[in-house]
């Protein structure tokens, strides 16, 4: 008689509670976050991190900017496989449609059609947000929230991506287009954009970070990804430009609302020496609560901004009212 074989138990190191208190507000007692941080700048309780830099008087300043009405779509479009994500693809379904009511079954007939339809995915599987729920380390989230708030079955207790929905994320947008700055169709993979580089595409392109900014940062490695043959081995790769941890001070300086590149980790990949995988993501978004947008289509932009001289405009782009997400699809929106 065969048995099913039999299947060793996976090995377990063990666990020691930790020791530490978690009060009354969700927050880690005596938790310290890294060297550049916004813990307790806005408030021991704040769930918005740099964001409260979008103020009235900047989004009427930012409106300001528009002398064209252009209008110029950052969003990747939700269907087609998504250049250089690694998340599960979005699903796309009907419950009834128009055609079906034309063939004779469905919803409708000869006079009326309709259709209904569903997309189940990743909330961080194309242009998106990370939420401040997304990325911790010590048991910490920003502002010293507990790590442990955020569950499967409970969603983010606290931080949850629904906050940043109340208002939107608007503001001025300033692009800095690294590749164009460096005389290349798109950076290498691997390459990591610090300071420097920052600097350099900001004094070429006249144009200054502003306190509040939402800063846009091109590397052309969409665009290059995005015309990449089937079964090319890069098109498969995790390696990419992004921003050096070097750049967390300057952008703590300059308090940026938000730093977003057309890249899929923001961060460069693989990181630094001396820097593990996520540790700009903990500085960005635990220590800083830096808003962090991600795989944004710069491209278009980009062009019309080398063409006008004009790198700046206002930035709209609304989160999606999820309660309790540790991260949102979005469609940011420039217009010039």
């Amino acid at each position: 008689m065969r048995r099913v074989r039999e299947i060793p138990d996976p090995p377990f190191a063990g666990w020691t509670p930790p020791e530490y208190h978690v009060d009354g507000d969700g927050k880690v007692v005596g938790a310290q976050p890294g060297p550049h941080h916004n813990w307790g700048r806005f408030g021991g309780l704040d769930q918005l991190g740099t964001a409260n830099h979008l103020t009235p008087e900047r989004v009427v300043a930012a409106a300001a900017l528009v002398r064209t009405g252009k209008r110029f779509s950052l969003a990747l479009p939700i269907g087609p496989p998504t250049p250089g994500g690694y998340r599960a693809e979005p699903l796309h379904f009907y419950k009834f449609a128009a055609g079906d009511g034309v063939l004779g079954s469905g919803l409708g007939g000869a006079r009326y059609q309709g259709s209904d339809d569903y997309v189940v995915m990743a909330l961080q599987a194309s242009t998106q947000l990370d939420g401040f729920g997304h990325i911790g380390a010590d048991h910490t989230l920003y502002n010293g929230y507990w790590a442990g708030l955020v569950t499967a079955a409970g969603g983010a207790r606290r931080l949850g991506v629904h906050h940043l929905a109340r208002h939107g994320i608007v503001g001025r947008a300033v692009l800095l287009d690294i590749a164009r700055h460096l005389g290349v169709e798109h950076c290498e993979p691997g390459f990591p954009v610090g300071p420097d580089e920052l600097d350099g595409a900001a004094r070429a392109q006249g144009v200054d970070v502003h306190a509040g900014d939402i800063v846009l940062v091109r590397t052309g490695h969409l665009g290059w990804k995005s015309v990449l043959p089937a079964g090319a081995p890069e098109a498969a790769s995790r390696s990419e430009p992004g921003i050096s941890t070097r750049a967390i001070p300057w952008l703590h300086d300059r308090d940026a609302a938000m730093i977003a590149t057309d890249t899929a980790a923001c961060s460069v990949v693989p990181p630094e020496p001396g820097d593990e995988f996520l540790t700009w993501h903990v500085a960005a978004l635990r220590d800083l609560g830096l808003l962090v947008g991600e795989l944004f289509d710069l491209d278009e932009l980009a062009a019309d901004c080398a063409a006008d001289g004009q790198w700046e405009g206002l930035f709209v782009a609304a989160p999606m009212p999820i309660v309790g997400a540790s991260g949102s699809p979005l469609n940011p929106i420039v217009v010039k």
